[in-house]
C-alpha cells in the first residue's frame, strides 16, 4: 500500500507520519467482543460474585458497588455486567449503589460503547428476558436502555501504564492478559490484587490463569476462572512513567557520562567498576533464584562447573550463610525496605570471613543482595600444612601492594557510599512522587465523584426536559452560529422534514412547512446580538404557529446560536376571533343601553372604571379610583347603606345590588343602580360588576305616584269648588235659570284652570299674567279680588309646575281663605329681582277665622314638589287674619324672547 520494502524505511515513515503511526495502532489493537461471551460462564460468575454482592450492597445505604473492566473495547462485557445486576437487584427488590468503570486505550471504541447502540446480531447470546428488558429498537440498531448505560463509566485508560483503580469488589480482565507476555502477566496481577478489597472477586478469560500468584488469589471455580483474593500484601510494582530529567548528583554524573564516553567504553568502565572496586552483589527473584551477580561471589557461594536450569542462591551459598539468606530475602519482600545481617561468618575451605548481608527489594518483585566484608579473613588451621618462611623483599612487596590496594579499596568504598547515598536520596524523592501520586490519585477520585454527581443531575435535567417538550408539544430548533442544526423535538418534524442524521446540517438546506425565509434572518439577527424575535406563520393546512427566536447562550454568556421556538395558536386564535366579536358584541350592547362596568381590588382598596361609569359617577377621567373618593360622592342618605352591601358581599354573605343617588361637583343629582359579585379565586381579591343610570326612571315612578296622588286630591277638591259654587250662587240668587247659568260659567273656568296642569293642553298662556287670571278666573267676581303685574314670559316646561302651585293656593283659599270669605281680600303681585328672577306675592286677608293648619297635607307636598322641579322657592307666613306665600322664580324659568 505504501510502496515501502525495507523494515528501516517503515520506522522513519511512522516516527516522521502521525497519521500512520495512528493507523498501526488501530491495527496492532485487537476488539475481540461480544454480550454474554462465554454464557455458562456468566451464569456461574452471577451464582458466585453477583448475588453475593448485590445483597450485601443492597441493605447498605451508603456502600458502594465497585467494578472494573479494564480492556472493556466497545462496551459489551460491560453492559452485559452492569445488566446481571440490575436485573439481580430487581430480583433482590433492592437499589444498591452500583459504579462500574469501564477502560480501554482505544478512543474510537470508548465512542462506540458511550453511544450504547450495537446491530441486532450483537445481542444473539444475550438471555431473552434481558433483552427486553435492558434493551429498546432504535432504527437499525438496538440501544441500552439509560439505565443501565447511567451505571457504566467509560473513560481512556492504560492498564499498564495509568495508576490502577482501588477499593473494587469485582474486576472483570477476560481474554487481555493472553495477550501480555509473562514480564507484563507479573506487573500486571498484582496490580489487580492491590485494586481488589480483601475478598474480592476476579473475573479471567478461559484461556488465562493467575499462573505462580496463587499467594495472592485463589480459584473459587477453576472452570469459569473466578478468583478470590487473598489477604496480605504482595509485591506490587512502582514504575512512575515521568519525562522529568534525572535528579541528584549520580545521575548527573551517569548522563555526563553517557555524553562523553562511547556506549561501549561506558559499559567496559562499569563493569569493571562493579568487579574491582563495588561490594559483590546478587540479584534474586521472589523465590530466592538468582537472576544476575557482581563481583566476586566464590567466597560466599560454591558454583558448580556444569549447570542446567535456574539455581537458588540459598543452594548454593556456603556455610554461615545459607541458613540467613532465605528468611533475610522473605523479611525484605514482606516489608519493602532494605534489611541487614550484620556479622555473618561464612566458612570456606580456607577459613571463615565476616560479612554483613544486605537485603534491598527492588520494584520488579526481585531482590538485590549485596555483601560487605567486616573483618579480616581469618584463615583455618590445619596441622598438615607447613608455613613459609619469610622473605623479606618479597613481604615488603606484598605489603606495598596491600596497602595500595587498601587505598584504592578506601576510595571505592567511599564513592560507593557516596553513589549509595545518592541511591537513597533518589529513593526518598521516588517516595515522595510516590506520596504525591496517591494524593493525586484521590484527587482524581473526588473529582470523579462530583462528576458522577453532575451526571446524575443532567441526565435528570434531560429526563426532566424531554418530559417536558413532550407534554407541552412544543415545536424547538437549536441551531448553531452557522445556522447548523444542533437539535430538535419531535413536534419539529411537522414544520420541517428533519431525518436521524440531519444533525449538523444547515437548517437553510431545509424546506419548511411554511413559505417565508424570514425564520432565518431573524436567526441571523438574534445571533448577531437582536433581542428576541416574534412573528407568525401559516403552514398550507392553515395552522397558526408563533415563532419565537431567541439567543442561545453558553455558560459563560456568550451567544453561541438560535433557538427556535414554534408554539400552535390555531386554537388560540379562532377563540380569540370569537372573543374579539362577543366583546364588540357586548360592547355595542352596553354602549346602547349606557352600562358602565367596574372592577373593585378589594386589598388594595381602588376601582377600575370604564368610560361609561366614569360619566355616570361624575368622575374626572383617571381609569382607577381609590373606593373612598367614589363612595364620597354618594348621597349622604344612601352612603351607609351602599357601604354595609359592599361589606356583605366582600364576606360573601350575599351579591352587591343597591340604588343610590349620586351628586357632582356643581351639585346635581342623578340615580344609579349598581350590581356586583365577587370574582372566585382571584388573585388579588377582587368584585366587578356593572352600573346604570334609573335617574328618568325613578323620576317618571315618582311623578306617576305624584299624579295620580294629584289627582285623587283634585277631585276631592274638585268636589269641595262645586259644593262652595253652589252654595255662593245659591245665596246670591233665588232663579233657578240664574243658578244654573252661573254655575255652567263658573265651573267651565274651572275645567279652563285645571286644564293648565296638563302638558299636552292646548290654548296655554305664555306670560304670567295670563297664567294667573286663567287659573283664578273661575273667582273672578270676587269683589276684592287684585291681580298686578308686568308682563313677563315664561317657559313652557315651566307653566305645568307653575299652574299646579297656582292652582292649590287658589283652591286652599276657597276652602280656608279669602276666596271662600265674601268680605275677604286676595291680592296677588309680582316684580322682577335683580338676578333677572320673579317674585310673586300672594297676600290674603279674611274677616272671619278658618283652620288652614289642619287642612295641611297633601297639596303642600304637592306645591313643594313643583317648586323643586323649576328651582324655585316657597316662603309662607301666616296669623290670625292673614296668610302671606312668597314665590321666588328663578331666571331660567323665564322665556327670553
Amino acid at each position: 500500500m505504501l510502496d515501502i520494502v525495507k523494515a528501516e524505511d517503515y520506522l522513519a515513515r511512522i516516527r516522521a507520519d502521525v497519521d500512520e503511526c495512528e493507523a498501526l495502532f488501530r491495527d496492532l489493537l485487537i476488539n475481540v467482543t461480544r454480550f454474554f461471551r462465554d454464557r455458562e460462564h456468566f451464569e456461574l460468575l452471577r451464582e458466585i460474585v453477583i448475588e453475593p454482592l448485590v445483597r450485601k450492597y443492597g441493605d447498605q445505604p451508603t456502600g458502594e458497588l465497585r467494578v472494573w473492566i479494564p480492556g472493556c473495547s466497545s462496551g459489551e462485557e460491560a453492559y452485559s455486567i452492569a445488566m446481571m445486576i440490575a436485573d439481580e437487584a430487581d430480583r433482590q427488590e433492592v437499589r444498591p449503589i452500583v459504579q462500574i468503570f469501564a477502560t480501554d486505550i482505544d478512543d474510537r471504541m470508548l465512542n462506540i460503547a458511550r453511544s450504547g447502540r450495537y446491530p441486532p446480531a450483537a445481542l444473539a447470546d444475550m438471555p431473552d428476558n434481558m433483552r427486553e428488558k435492558f434493551t429498546v429498537v432504535a432504527g437499525e440498531s438496538v440501544a441500552v436502555s439509560p439505565r443501565i448505560m447511567e451505571m457504566v463509566r467509560f473513560s481512556h485508560h492504560s492498564l499498564i501504564k495509568d495508576a490502577p483503580f482501588s477499593k473494587l469488589d469485582f474486576v472483570s480482565c477476560r481474554n487481555l492478559l493472553i495477550y501480555f507476555g509473562e514480564r507484563l502477566q507479573q506487573l500486571v496481577i498484582p496490580l489487580l490484587h492491590y485494586s481488589i478489597v480483601e475478598g474480592g472477586y476476579l473475573f479471567l478469560g478461559p484461556s488465562e490463569t493467575i499462573g505462580r500468584f496463587d499467594n495472592l488469589f485463589e480459584p473459587v471455580d477453576q472452570k469459569a476462572r473466578i478468583f478470590r483474593r487473598l489477604e496480605g500484601r504482595g509485591n506490587y510494582p512502582v514504575e512512575l512513567h515521568s519525562s522529568a530529567p534525572p535528579r541528584g548528583r549520580f545521575q548527573r554524573a551517569q548522563a555526563r557520562l553517557r555524553e562523553a564516553t562511547p556506549k561501549g567504553e561506558a559499559d567496559i568502565a562499569v563493569k569493571r567498576l562493579l568487579e574491582r572496586y563495588s561490594p559483590a552483589a546478587m540479584v534474586v527473584d521472589m523465590h530466592g533464584d538468582m537472576e544476575a551477580s557482581y563481583g566476586r561471589l566464590s567466597r560466599y557461594f560454591e558454583f558448580p562447573g556444569i549447570q542446567a536450569g535456574p539455581s537458588s542462591a540459598a543452594s548454593l551459598a556456603r556455610p554461615g550463610l545459607r541458613e540467613i539468606l532465605l528468611p533475610l530475602i522473605r523479611q525484605s519482600q514482606s516489608e519493602r525496605s532494605r534489611v541487614v545481617a550484620r556479622d555473618v561468618e561464612v566458612v570456606s575451605d580456607f577459613g571463615k570471613q565476616a560479612i554483613n548481608v544486605i537485603a534491598d527489594p527492588l520494584p520488579d518483585g526481585q531482590v538485590l543482595l549485596v555483601f560487605r566484608d567486616v573483618a579480616p579473613f581469618r584463615p583455618g588451621e590445619d596441622d598438615e600444612l607447613t608455613d613459609m618462611g619469610p622473605s623479606d623483599g618479597q613481604v615488603q612487596i606484598l605489603e606495598d601492594e596491600l596497602r595500595i590496594a587498601r587505598h584504592r579499596l578506601r576510595t571505592t568504598v567511599e564513592e560507593l557510599e557516596t553513589v549509595n547515598e545518592e541511591l537513597k536520596s533518589s529513593n526518598e524523592e521516588m517516595m515522595s512522587m510516590n506520596e504525591e501520586l496517591q494524593s493525586t490519585n484521590e484527587e482524581l477520585t473526588t473529582v470523579n465523584d462530583e462528576l458522577k454527581s453532575k451526571v446524575d443531575q443532567l441526565t435528570v435535567a434531560n429526563a426532566d426536559l424531554k418530559n417536558f417538550f413532550d407534554s407541552t408539544q412544543l415545536a424547538v430548533v437549536v441551531l448553531d452560529a452557522d445556522l447548523k442544526i444542533r437539535s430538535y423535538t419531535e413536534a419539529a418534524e411537522n414544520l420541517f422534514p428533519f431525518q436521524d442524521g440531519d444533525r449538523g446540517r444547515g437548517l437553510d438546506e431545509m424546506t419548511a412547512n411554511f413559505s417565508g425565509k424570514k425564520y432565518l434572518e431573524d436567526a441571523r439577527a438574534v445571533i448577531a446580538g437582536h433581542p428576541a424575535i416574534e412573528r407568525q406563520v401559516t403552514t398550507p393546512d392553515g395552522d397558526i404557529y408563533l415563532l419565537r427566536v431567541m439567543p442561545y447562550r453558553a455558560m459563560d454568556g456568550n451567544v453561541e446560536g438560535a433557538t427556535l421556538v414554534f408554539t400552535d395558536i390555531t386554537a388560540a386564535k379562532e377563540l380569540a376571533r370569537e372573543l374579539a366579536q362577543e366583546r364588540e358584541r357586548l360592547g355595542l350592547a352596553l354602549e346602547v343601553a349606557g352600562i358602565g362596568v367596574w372592577e373593585y381590588f378589594v386589598e388594595e382598596d381602588r376601582v377600575h372604571l370604564d368610560h361609561h361609569s366614569e360619566r355616570l359617577l361624575y368622575a374626572h377621567g383617571e381609569d382607577e379610583y381609590a373606593v373612598s373618593e367614589i363612595i364620597q360622592r354618594i348621597h349622604p342618605e344612601d352612603r351607609g347603606e351602599v357601604e354595609a352591601s359592599l361589606r356583605r358581599a366582600i364576606a360573601g354573605e350575599s351579591d352587591y345590588d343597591m340604588t343610590y343617588r349620586i351628586m357632582s361637583d356643581d351639585g346635581d343629582t342623578r340615580t344609579l343602580r349598581g350590581m356586583g359579585r365577587m370574582v372566585e379565586g382571584s388573585d388579588p381579591k377582587a368584585m366587578i360588576g356593572v352600573l346604570f343610570d334609573i335617574t328618568r326612571d325613578v323620576e317618571a315612578l315618582a311623578m306617576r305616584e305624584l299624579m295620580l296622588r294629584e289627582m285623587n286630591h283634585r277631585v276631592k277638591n274638585l268636589f269641595a269648588i262645586i259644593g262652595g259654587l253652589v252654595g255662593l250662587a245659591a245665596r246670591e240668587t233665588d232663579k233657578a235659570d240664574e243658578l244654573a247659568t252661573t254655575l255652567r260659567d263658573r265651573i267651565a273656568a274651572l275645567g279652563r284652570a285645571h286644564s293648565l296642569t296638563n302638558d299636552h293642553g292646548e290654548d296655554r298662556p305664555g306670560t304670567l299674567h295670563a297664567l294667573i287670571s286663567a287659573t283664578l278666573e273661575p273667582y273672578a267676581d270676587h269683589p276684592k279680588l287684585t291681580i298686578d303685574g308686568p308682563e313677563i314670559a315664561v317657559e313652557t316646561a315651566a307653566l305645568s309646575s307653575l299652574a299646579l302651585i297656582l292652582h292649590e293656593s287658589a283652591t286652599n283659599s276657597v276652602k280656608y281663605g279669602a276666596l271662600g270669605d265674601r268680605n275677604g281680600s286676595l291680592s296677588i303681585q309680582w316684580a322682577e329681582n335683580d338676578d333677572a328672577g320673579v317674585t310673586v306675592t300672594w297676600h290674603e286677608k279674611v274677616t272671619e277665622r278658618r283652620n288652614r293648619a289642619e287642612a295641611e297635607g297633601f297639596g303642600s307636598t304637592l306645591v313643594a314638589a313643583s317648586a323643586r322641579q323649576i328651582g324655585a322657592t316657597l316662603d309662607q307666613q301666616s296669623d290670625e287674619g292673614a296668610y302671606t306665600l312668597t314665590l321666588s322664580i328663578p331666571p331660567g324659568s323665564r322665556r327670553q324672547d
